[in-house]
Order: C-alpha cells, then structure tokens, then sequence
C-alpha cells in the first residue's frame, strides 16, 4: 500500500474514533459523514453544541477508545438491513436511499457499542493508531450536501 493510501487509512479510521468518542459522550447526536482530508479528518455531527472547552474531554475519549485494542470489522448488509441499523439516523437514512439498488452497503463496526455505513478501508484494529497524533482544534458549522435549509 502506499503511503498516501496508508495515511489517507489512518485518517479515516480517526474519524470514525471520533464519531465514536461523540456518540458516547452526546448520545442524542446525529451523525452524517466523516471522511479523510489532506490535512486531517472531520465528521459532521447534527444536535451537538461544542466548544473549545469540550476539546480535551473528547480527545481523552478518543484516545480510551484506540487502547481498547477494538477491531474494525466489516459487514456487507442489505440496503432493507441498513435502513433498520440506521432508522434513528437520519442523514444515514438518506445516504442509502440515495443509493443505486445494485450498490454493496458496507457498516464498518468498532468494539461491540459502535457501528457506521462506511465504504472504508480501515485500520485492523484501534491498536495500530496509538501512534497516531490528533488534535481537535475548531468546530465548524456545515450545510448538509450544500444545502442551506439543512
């Protein structure tokens, strides 16, 4: 694999830690999307009201997740099967009625409490992201699929 790949892996991985992390500390959360960047990662989140303040409670929960030694693990489901995994969220919901009726719906699941509809590559397990440096530095406000009435 190259190197850009591995990073762009790791990156997205993180992501999904940090979804993680999220969820756990703001269970009414809605998540949308959370890809790697050239510099980082994000993911976009609905119902949550962050600051500064709540940056180093959330990395401290990033980083209890990574040294759970969890596996990320991929399943193929039905698109009628992801619709039930992800009836309580709504911009998952979307995203795979969006989707043509012959396209392979993949949910990556991290330790046994976290699940997400994800095409991936990931890392095998949190394990191999100790080593990994992150730091939450802003919060950003975003129109879902560039809309600005969502």
């Amino acid at each position: 694999m190259e190197n850009e790949e591995k990073q762009k892996m790791y990156r997205h991985s993180m992501s999904h830690i940090l979804a993680k992390a999220i969820k756990a500390l703001y269970p009414n959360v809605k998540l949308a999307i959370g890809p790697a960047i050239d510099n980082g990662f994000y993911y976009d989140f609905d119902n949550l009201n962050i600051n500064q303040d709540d940056f180093a409670k959330i990395e401290d929960k990033m980083r209890e997740i990574i040294n759970k030694n969890e596996d990320f693990v991929r399943k193929e489901v039905s698109k009628k099967e992801a619709l039930k995994l992800f009836a309580s969220e709504p911009y998952k919901t979307e995203l795979i009625c969006d989707l043509p009726a012959d396209e392979k719906i993949t949910v990556y699941y991290t330790g046994d409490d976290f699940y997400d509809l994800c095409r991936g590559p990931h890392v095998e397990n949190t394990k191999f992201l100790r080593g990994f440096s992150f730091k939450i530095n802003r919060v950003s406000g975003a129109y879902w699929r560039g809309s600005e009435k969502k």
